[in-house]
């Protein structure tokens, strides 16, 4: 007669051997990464409120008249108008492109300049900051130009970061409108930017080569108007 019979592992050796020490190693890990993603979101949320704060106020700034003259104050932008005061117990007048040619914002560790630029002919000039000033002009209209405010102010960015959804727009002093290069269906930014710039043989030879991306179109510009122009 046969006998049936079964190993059976120890309970001590379930319990202290291999699956109890495994469980709770990764139970740690498991722990010490919600925590640190806990973490991770309090900081984030913390540094949003304290830069929504900031530029939620009127930041300091010298807004430039058509007619040539200046002014140093505080300002904010919104609606494509810019409402400005001298100081903060003065009242706020709202200006825009009939009055004001530019503005130049000077707080929070960062000069950004803003112009009023026609970009087509249908729509009036629209505020735009301006990256490169000089015989061609580079402006970017970019995609984190602005933060929705909850009273619907247009409150400045203090983002840097670059996007490909930025818009780049090049424009000589002479020219009505600013010519966007790298919004085209047809034509690509090097396409544009060569035809836009080709009275420079070596900046065209150097991007129809693929030697400059569109990320170093600011240096491009710089380049035409501190060589290519003289």
């Amino acid at each position: 007669m046969e006998k049936a019979f079964r190993i059976e592992l120890p309970l001590s050796r379930k319990l202290s051997g291999y699956e109890l020490p495994a469980i709770s190693k990764w139970h740690n890990v498991s722990k010490n990464i919600t925590k640190m993603k806990r973490t991770y979101t309090i900081v984030l949320f913390i540094f949003f409120i304290i830069n929504f704060q900031c530029y939620c106020q009127t930041q300091e700034s010298i807004i430039f008249f058509n007619d040539g003259d200046s002014i140093e104050g505080l300002a904010i932008i919104k609606n494509n108008r810019i409402k400005f005061k001298i100081s903060h117990d003065s009242k706020a007048e709202f200006w825009d492109f009939e009055s004001i040619k530019k503005i130049k914002f000077i707080g929070f560790e960062m000069d950004k300049t803003y112009e009023y630029v026609k970009l087509d002919s249908f729509n009036g000039p629209k505020l735009i900051e301006l990256v490169v000033g000089g015989k061609v002009s580079l402006y970017q209209k970019e995609k984190n130009y602005y933060l929705q405010n909850y009273n619907g102010s247009t409150i400045l960015s203090a983002s840097n970061t670059k996007s490909d959804l930025d818009f780049y727009y090049l424009k000589r002093d002479k020219d009505e409108y600013a010519t966007c290069i790298n919004n085209g269906v047809f034509k690509s930014w090097a396409k544009n930017t060569t035809e836009f710039l080709y009275d420079c043989d070596y900046l065209v030879k150097k991007i129809e080569n693929n030697e400059f991306s569109l990320s170093k179109i600011k240096e491009i510009v710089e380049f035409y108007n501190d060589i290519c122009t003289e």
